[in-house]
């Protein structure tokens, strides 16, 4: 019998199936490739898998695409095993996507060196065009630092008063930057649309915090922290942001972290980025160049050091360098005064891979405690020159931190009726009515007059979220009407205090234009969107991909709710969905606040696990992409859908029957090489995303419920088609996903003998550690195989 190492002599090519008139896929024979009928039962071939636009790049990086290449449009790239050839994309026809059908597809993976010194295959999915070289740091500062000016006679005599000319390091630049939040700046892009106070509203809480930051050394008892806390939509980020951007023109500010757990980015929700961040904010401060100096030594010193807790890089990469700059004898004369953090109450625990069953809500606050005792660190040493401005939800964690663990470092402000609120959301109302009678051409000035004014007053309840979300409503709308129906909304009473809140939340949702069949889809869309991923980020091109059974879908479901989320218009593609505040999450949360509209942890794992087979069905969306890079982008946010990530066994025990039948009809080999090889778009490698594989290995025999007589695959695979006791996809799902990986060069081996019984009680590290990589080890087995090449 053949190795099943042989074949490494091939090339690459991408196959393209034929499609019909229509554009719709041969449902006849579901099992069907280029025309042969297949069994649904039998076990896959490995020259039956294709993978659509992902193509196999062999570590002599040698592409052959059997569509001829006249343009390259991917440079060639000289590497020690040779040259590399163009990656050319399919045709596609300009008239609408490419269907099912015309996806092309992998042939077998082969390579012209032994398989022992091989790296995993490389998927290269879309072109390396766009690549971009990085920056030097001196080429962004040019702008923000002045030539240095000529020093005065008396300046030459003290060595200490000469300015330091720190020269730009691209080592420095390029081992911070990576590490780097930058869309929590409270001026960043990410938060081009964020929350400030109007001019006239929240003016003695703004002032209050500014003369703090500018005089609380003066204070009968100064505290170097200030925390300003509040209910949900009382406007403490409106507050943060405007008054972080009142120090930026002072010149007081130093630094700002704005973290998110529903904003475009993840950094924004994790504690890692913290410090880097903070620290990279200061060095950009022109008064800070010293620091900057320190700081970039320090990172010389230790390259290692963004790999350490919080607080280790909060003394190597903030602490040390001040204190040097303080041995410098530098003044401090003309140094910010606040770094502002705002948030913190929003900062989700890093799970490093950490199963959901061993998972607790603990774990974030953990992480938020972890950041405050930091903070305090920072504020308690003589060389931190800055206060700190914390603001937050009244959080537990929290609370008991600033009233048990460290009591009395801070100025606490809560957000209550002492501030007035009321007249605030007047002002606030009556400035947005004023502009929306201009933009509607509503001509009467009174417009919508004093009793519906104080109507949404009293609505409103002191939480700014309440009129914020009200005029959204209204402008997205005819302004009358929605008004009114505003209006009616009826008065639930005092003892759920968020209950107008609640009310109007009620009003938008029940708008959704959600199918007849199931009326929670909305809400199951928002669930996706807001947690379904595993601490990353989708464009709303993932989301329409994965959730749309007809292009166009997204944007007519999510229309009428739009005051409540941001959905990107249809012809932009990298943009995310934005949910304006968590405040809905928390709505949703409550099955006693959201009533008909709650839906529970199972019904949404099993809406999630349904359109996750949907795409393993369709090999990518229902509704085909139209390139080759929007394919790539949508498989690495695909892999990452956090029930595949957690090894979750509802991700097919949840499954329809009918779609439990369907699931041997998948193409088995394309999925298997599109998670054994290393996923590259644009020459960024995103590796190998095994989970895929291992968890319907792991899983398949007891979710289709097969007999716990079924042999192990290295008792035969014939066998077990003909005679054993398991499921038809079980059979194809295991056999299929071995076949593929020796023919990709991947030793299994030692996965081989395992029954598939057995397989429940190992974990799902130990059966990923089966999985062994072309080049990684060296077994017996190996060994032989190749001694017999």
């Amino acid at each position: 019998m053949p190795s099943p190492f042989s074949k490494f002599g091939r090339n690459v090519k991408s196959l393209f199936r034929s499609r019909s008139r229509d554009g719709h896929r041969n449902t006849d024979h579901p099992g069907a490739v280029d025309g042969v009928a297949t069994p649904a039962s039998a076990p896959p071939s490995a020259a039956t898998g294709r993978l659509p636009p992902v193509v196999v790049v062999t570590p002599t990086r040698s592409v052959v695409d059997l569509t001829e290449n006249k343009d390259p449009i991917e440079p060639q790239d000289t590497g020690r095993h040779g040259s590399s050839h163009p990656l050319v994309h399919p045709s596609v026809n300009s008239s609408g996507h490419q269907s099912l059908s015309e996806r092309p597809s992998f042939g077998a993976a082969t390579f012209g060196v032994p398989w022992q010194s091989y790296d995993p295959p490389v998927t290269s999915i879309a072109p390396s065009e766009s690549r971009q070289q990085p920056v030097p740091e001196s080429a962004a500062s040019n702008a923000t630092h002045p030539p240095p000016m000529p020093l005065r006679h008396e300046d030459t005599l003290n060595p200490s008063s000469v300015p330091i000319r720190v020269v730009p390091s691209t080592s420095y630049f390029s081992n911070l930057n990576p590490h780097v939040a930058h869309g929590a700046a409270h001026d960043s892009s990410e938060r081009w649309n964020a929350p400030a106070c109007h001019e006239e509203t929240r003016v003695a809480i703004r002032e209050d915090i500014v003369s703090w930051i500018k005089h609380g050394e003066r204070d009968e008892e100064p505290k170097r922290i200030m925390w300003l806390s509040g209910p949900a939509g009382c406007g403490k980020t409106a507050i943060a942001g405007s008054v972080a951007e009142t120090c930026k023109e002072e010149g007081l500010l130093a630094a700002t972290f704005f973290f998110s757990s529903f904003s475009g980015s993840a950094e924004r929700s994790s504690k890692r980025g913290l410090i880097p961040t903070l620290a990279f904010h200061m060095s950009k401060n022109e008064a800070l160049h010293r620091f900057k100096h320190h700081l970039h030594e320090a990172i010389e010193r230790h390259p290692d050091i963004f790999h350490k807790n919080l607080k280790e890089q909060a003394k190597y990469l903030v602490l040390e360098p001040f204190r040097k700059v303080h041995d410098d004898q530098e003044s401090g004369d003309g140094w910010p005064n606040v770094v502002i953090i705002d948030g913190l109450d929003e900062v989700v625990a890093a799970q490093h891979h950490v199963p959901m069953d061993h998972r607790s809500p603990g774990m974030s606050e953990d992480d938020q405690v972890e950041i405050l005792r930091v903070l305090h660190t920072l504020s308690n040493d003589p060389f931190f020159p800055f206060r700190i401005f914390v603001a937050s939800r009244p959080e537990r964690s929290i609370t008991n931190f600033f009233s048990a663990d460290a009591p009395d470092i801070a100025i606490n402000l809560f957000l209550d009726a002492k501030y007035n609120p009321d007249a605030d959301i007047r002002h606030f109302l009556n400035s947005k009515f004023a502009g929306l009678r201009r933009r509607a051409g509503i001509l009467s000035p009174l417009w919508p007059g004093d009793d519906a004014l104080n109507r949404l007053v009293e609505m409103s309840s002191g939480q700014f979220i309440v009129p914020v979300t009200i005029i959204r409503w209204v402008e997205s709308g005819l302004p009358r009407q929605r008004l009114i129906e505003v209006l009616n909304l009826v008065d639930v009473g005092n003892k759920n205090p968020f209950a107008n809140l609640d009310a109007l939340y009620c009003h938008i949702l029940t708008r959704a234009q959600n199918p007849d069949c199931d009326p929670h889809l909305v809400v199951k869309w928002f669930w996706s969107i807001n947690s379904a991923l595993f601490h990353v980020t989708a464009s709303v091109m993932f989301w329409r991909g994965f959730l749309e059974d007809e292009e166009g879908e997204l944007s007519y479901r999510l229309g009428p709710i739009i005051s409540l989320i941001s959905v990107p218009p249809p012809d932009d593609n990298s943009s995310m969905i934005t949910i304006y505040h968590k405040s809905l999450t928390d709505f949703l949360s409550s099955p006693t606040r959201c009533g008909d509209l709650y839906v529970d942890g199972t019904a949404h794992t099993s809406f999630v696990s349904e359109r996750i087979f949907v795409v393993l069905k369709n090999k990518g969306p229902i509704v085909p992409l139209p390139s080759l890079r929007d394919l790539a982008m949508f498989l690495r946010s695909f892999f990452w859908l956090q029930l595949l990530n957690e090894d979750a066994p509802e991700v097919l025990t949840s499954l329809s029957e009918n779609s439990k039948a369907e699931l041997g009809c998948c193409d088995v080999a394309w999925w298997t090489t599109a998670s054994l090889s290393n996923l590259r778009f644009d020459g960024e490698d995103w590796g190998t995303h095994l989970w895929l594989v291992r968890l319907i290995y792991r899983r398949i025999h007891q979710a289709m419920g097969c007999s716990s007589e079924a042999p192990s695959l290295g008792q035969g695979v014939a066998r077990q088609a003909q005679g054993s006791a398991c499921h038809a996809a079980c059979v194809r799902w295991r056999a299929g996903i071995l076949a593929k990986a020796k023919e990709l060069g991947w030793c299994v081996q030692e996965l081989e003998e395992v029954g598939p019984d057995a397989l429940e009680g190992f974990s799902q590290y130990h059966v990923e550690d089966m999985f062994k990589k072309p080049g990684s080890h060296s077994c017996d087995f190996c060994k032989a195989v190749s001694a017999s090449g």
